[in-house]
């Protein structure tokens, strides 16, 4: 008799998820099937649902943030024991090209992606390519580390890589939300000075308990004040755009001291223009960052291993229960990431 499995399908965009019985995947040549444990929920979930990523081909299983142990072996695969507890790099890439070449894999002109473009983890199990896994110690829930590969790594990536935060930087997490909250700990690990800015005090209030320096609530304080009293003036030597909206990309662009630097981790406006005298005249740089390598998430694992980072989780949901999870995400009322727990 067939193996059969619940999985959660996007069947048609603005639409809730439909759970369905189907049959549980073989892994092809290279994969590995694994036991889904933990499997994280992102904003880009909600863009998935909409219809905002063009690549994006419904029905499919969504679910880019993805933690399990090995339950079977593809054809050619070894090196992972049965019962192995791993988390899932998201990126499936060629190896090849010359962003690959470059160790910015992450940028794989040839990528496709395990819960975009192929089915990922919002389901019992998911088939994915062997070289996508980092082994991960056993008594780390896996509900939590569910989201090291994209809520953590991402941010890791923002922080020591694009942004290149050293000790004693100043740095401003603009949205208190639950990539920001990971961020408030990496940027700590580096030794920098943090300010989180938001607008609801519960995160603020996790931020604080994540590491937080200072708080900014910017329904309550001014933030142009309040930023030039805790840098003297002077502004942030990197700000990270947790929003991305034109707004919040001009606010925080005159907040960044001469030769800052102005991370856009947030990507709401399709579209955005800038101040040139105060980017130009003052040498300011705005960056973009894209997820993560697979380098990051290596660190990260190591990291979260060591007790050095955390996951921060606000609540956990059974698969049964998606559509409710993705509607704290909607309706802003999370406070932190939220997860399937699959035991």
């Amino acid at each position: 008799m067939e193996k059969m499995m619940k999985a959660a399908f996007l069947e048609r965009f603005h639409e809730p998820l439909v759970l369905r019985n189907v049959p549980v995947p073989e892994p092809g040549p290279g994969e590995v099937l694994i036991k889904v444990r933990g499997c994280g929920l992102c904003p880009t979930d909600l863009h998935i649902r909409e219809g905002r990523i063009a690549s994006i081909r419904p029905p499919y299983i969504p679910g880019h943030e993805v933690a399990g142990t090995v339950e079977a072996l593809g054809e050619g695969v070894t090196g992972h024991p049965l019962g192995e507890h791993v988390v899932v790099g998201i990126d499936v890439v060629c190896g090849t090209c010359d962003m690959c070449r470059r160790g910015m894999e992450h940028l794989c002109r040839n990528r496709v992606r395990i819960g975009f473009e192929r089915n990922g983890g919002q389901a019992e199990y998911c088939c994915v390519p062997a070289e996508c896994l980092v082994p991960i110690r056993a008594d780390i829930p896996l509900d939590e580390a569910c989201i090291i590969p994209d809520a953590v790594a991402c941010m890791y990536h923002a922080i020591k890589d694009v942004g290149s935060v050293r000790p004693g930087d100043r740095i401003l997490i603009y949205g208190a939300g639950s990539l920001g909250i990971q961020g408030v700990q990496i940027a700590k690990t580096i030794g920098a000075h943090v300010t989180v800015a938001g607008r609801t005090q519960a995160k603020l209030d996790a931020s604080r308990e994540a590491g937080a320096d200072a708080l900014i609530n910017t329904r309550e304080e001014d933030l142009e004040a309040e930023s030039a009293r805790l840098t003297g003036g002077l502004g942030f030597d990197v700000i990270f755009d947790m929003i991305g909206i034109q707004e919040t990309i001009d606010r925080l662009l005159h907040l960044t001291r001469p030769a800052g630097k102005l991370v856009l981790v947030g990507y709401a406006a399709e579209t955005f223009s800038v101040n040139t005298q105060e980017t130009v005249v003052k040498e300011k740089q705005i960056l973009g960052i894209r997820g993560s390598t697979r380098q990051n998430l290596r660190d990260c694992v190591r990291l979260v291993e060591e007790g050095i980072l955390k996951p921060y989780i606000y609540k956990k949901y059974p698969l049964e229960e998606i559509n409710t999870a993705l509607g704290e995400l909607e309706h802003l009322t999370n406070v932190g990431r939220v997860t399937l727990s699959m035991p």
